[in-house]
């Protein structure tokens, strides 16, 4: 049995992924400021307040799995429009926070604090990918690929390091998560650490062909 509500969050994420979609002419090149900063406001928002709930209950939460990084690169990709911070978040969002909204790593569903705060999270960066890239702000080539597979990697080795030193487990790369997940069918520690660089490679390029397809089918209408 699936954690209460998560369903329904699916449905609803899916549900506006598709409305981004239908409304990508409408939405592109429309003044969006205000609407852009005050997300980004609203997702920082959501995490500080998860912070200080856990700090207040003796728990000092150390943000550096790579969803909660997401959360940040979103946040400053929605504030400055920077090409580079788009591009990375459109593949890190999409990739990353997006499977670990359908497999969430949660023991309590809603309206538990920690889920809401979880699937707000996650959901609105899956989201929030799907606008940067209808309104043209991804402009990712095959060079965004390797780009961002690069940047992955420098994550994931300084991850095992703080693992090393801290007995964490930034990026599950110590352990599996511990409700079941992708990884559960890439073999056991440490060989679906591989498996993981292989699926990383394979989603960035599945995400990178709708954005060639749209590109040439812009340049064959001018």
């Amino acid at each position: 049995m699936g954690l209460p509500g998560h369903r329904a969050v699916l449905l609803i994420v899916a549900a506006a992924a598709a409305a981004l979609l239908v409304a990508a002419r409408w939405l592109r090149g429309r003044e969006d400021r205000f609407a852009r900063r005050l997300l980004a406001v609203a997702l920082i928002g959501n995490e500080l307040l998860s912070w200080s709930w856990a700090a207040a209950h003796g728990v000092v939460r150390v943000p550096l799995q790579l969803c909660d990084l997401a959360v940040g690169l979103m946040a400053w990709a929605l504030w400055t429009l920077r090409p580079r911070a788009c591009e990375l978040i459109y593949f890190w969002g999409l990739a990353g926070s997006f499977q670990a909204l359908a497999t969430p790593d949660l023991n309590v569903g809603l309206p538990a604090r920690s889920a809401m705060h979880f699937f707000l999270s996650h959901g609105g960066v899956v989201l929030l990918s799907v606008y940067l890239a209808v309104t043209g702000r991804v402009q990712a080539t095959w060079g965004s690929v390797a780009r961002v597979w690069g940047v992955t990697n420098l994550y994931a080795a300084a991850a095992g390091l703080i693992n090393g030193l801290w007995g964490a487990n930034y990026g599950y790369l110590a352990r599996k998560p511990s409700q079941p997940s992708l990884l559960d069918v890439l073999g056991p520690w440490p060989w679906y650490i591989v498996g993981m660089e292989g699926l990383a490679l394979v989603f960035f390029v599945m995400l990178y062909l709708p954005l060639a397809s749209a590109r040439r089918l812009a340049m064959r209408g001018r």
